[in-house]
């Protein structure tokens, strides 16, 4: 069967954000005394919960430390990095592209729903996403299977009509696991092939054709083949 559905990583795919990620986490450790974290350490985390990349610095984090570090990490991204966040050069065309031949789109990033929803809202990115999701729209984060799962269901997609794309190893894991087809781009944080990723690209150019061909451009897919899930 043919893929009908594309989900997508957010930080590191869609947008050229991971250097933000990681300058933010900094932030927030050093501001209560912590030793900042090298880029590879946390860049290899991107797309896990925050408190996962502060307890690299703090092992013995208590939850309500955690939940205070987060909350201080959340207030820096919303008032100074979501403005600046950029779409790589590529991203606007591809998925008007994927949305105009008919496939469904979903994020499934580590952030949360609504901040994702904001970030390509405000980048001019509407009608190309049918359904926003992010890391407090499950239970378990990424590289379970959940988050994927879960778009899978609200586009009322099973697993082999789908692909996921993402830059990092949390993205490629959670969508083997998902029994999706997983995409690594080489422009985001891993720039080495990462083990399980059916296929690697490194441009653009090169997404589009490995999208198209394995939804089988010949025959278009139609959009209304079933309404979205709630």
């Amino acid at each position: 069967m043919t893929v009908r559905a594309v989900l997508w990583d957010l930080d590191g795919t869609l947008t050229d954000s991971v250097l933000f990620v990681v300058d933010t986490a900094n932030r927030v450790i050093e501001a209560h005394g912590g030793s900042p974290l090298a880029f590879e350490s946390v860049g290899a985390m991107t797309g896990l919960p925050l408190e996962e990349i502060f307890r690299m610095a703090w092992p013995d984090l208590t939850p309500d430390l955690a939940h205070s570090y987060r909350a201080e990490y959340r207030d820096i991204y919303d008032r100074e990095v979501i403005p600046v966040t950029k779409l790589y050069d590529g991203a606007r065309e591809t998925l008007h592209a994927f949305h105009a031949f008919g496939l469904l789109q979903a994020t499934v990033t580590g952030k949360r729903a609504a901040d994702c929803e904001r970030i390509l809202r405000g980048l001019g990115i509407a009608s190309e996403i049918d359904v926003y999701l992010g890391g407090d729209s499950v239970t378990r984060p990424k590289p379970a299977p959940d988050l994927a799962q879960h778009a899978m269901e609200r586009l009322r997609c099973v697993p082999h009509e789908c692909v996921v794309i993402g830059d990092a190893n949390a993205d490629i894991a959670m969508g083997k696991a998902a029994g999706a087809r997983t995409i690594q781009v080489l422009w985001g944080f891993a720039r080495e092939r990462i083990d399980g990723a059916d296929d690697v690209v490194a441009t653009w150019v090169d997404l589009r054709e490995t999208v198209f061909a394995l939804a089988d451009r010949a025959q278009p897919i139609l959009r209304d083949r079933g309404a979205l899930g709630p």
